[in-house]
């Protein structure tokens, strides 16, 4: 009997250390989702406030003061996008929102004769009126009371004055020049060879003289000091000059 329950214990002990025999899982094959519909997710369109700016140079070949002030304003020049013989144009970039307050402010700095919003219709009637003008004249500032003016003659006989100071009439103003007043001015322009003039007339010694810039036939002139100029240079700049005096825009 105790035999008996010694080998009962022993198969028991035996079955327990016997290692079982592990379950098959069977793997059920799940079927595809068929989709009848792309998905397509929506592109998000960025919306940006047109802030870019096309500027005019007053003084086309001072293309390197024009770049400072736009870059030490915090803007981003852009390269010029008319750079013709005589004619300078750039694309700038302004804070969003702050394009009315730079447009302002550059035309101020009396460094632009034009500053607008950039578009196609905007490039276009720059172009238009550059290629259609005849003669252009700019006056800056001196240490005292010099007019302070921009004023140009389209080949129509159209003409825009804009005082700025020390005028007797500020602010934009447009005329009509007769027929006979235009042909007089062309011929005057036409017998100068206007090409054949010096870039500058000035001697850097005397301060204190404002300049005049005159351009006409892709060439600009500057005069600071009157003296050893061409007769047929200051014979143009008088005859159309005195158009101002005429119209009482100058004093």
């Amino acid at each position: 009997m105790k035999y008996l329950s010694l080998c009962i214990l022993l198969i028991i002990a035996i079955s327990c250390n016997t290692p079982k025999k592990e379950k098959k899982v069977e793997l059920k094959e799940v079927p595809e989702i068929e989709t009848t519909k792309e998905v397509v997710i929506p592109e998000k369109k960025e919306i940006k406030e047109d802030n870019q700016l096309i500027v005019i140079l007053n003084n086309p070949k001072a293309i390197n003061d024009a770049k400072a002030l736009i870059t030490n304003s915090g803007l981003v020049w852009n390269d010029l996008n008319i750079n013709v013989k005589g004619i300078k144009s750039a694309i700038i970039t302004v804070p969003t929102g702050k394009k009315d307050f730079w447009v302002q402010r550059l035309l101020e700095s009396n460094t632009f004769e034009t500053v607008e919003t950039n578009n196609e219709e905007v490039l276009k009637a720059i172009k238009i009126k550059l290629e259609n003008r005849l003669i252009s004249i700019r006056k800056t500032q001196c240490f005292g009371d010099c007019p302070v003016y921009d004023f140009y003659i389209n080949k129509d006989g159209k003409a825009f004055f804009n005082g700025k100071k020390y005028v007797a009439k500020q602010g934009k103003h447009e005329f009509q020049l007769s027929e006979k007043e235009l042909k007089e001015l062309t011929s005057k322009i036409e017998k100068s060879n206007f090409s054949s003039f010096k870039d500058v007339y000035d001697d850097p010694k005397v301060m204190d003289l404002a300049s005049s810039y005159i351009f006409c036939d892709g060439k600009q002139v500057e005069i600071r000091l009157w003296q050893n100029i061409p007769n047929n240079l200051i014979d143009i700049h008088e005859y159309a000059t005195e158009f101002l005096y005429t119209k009482k825009y100058l004093e």
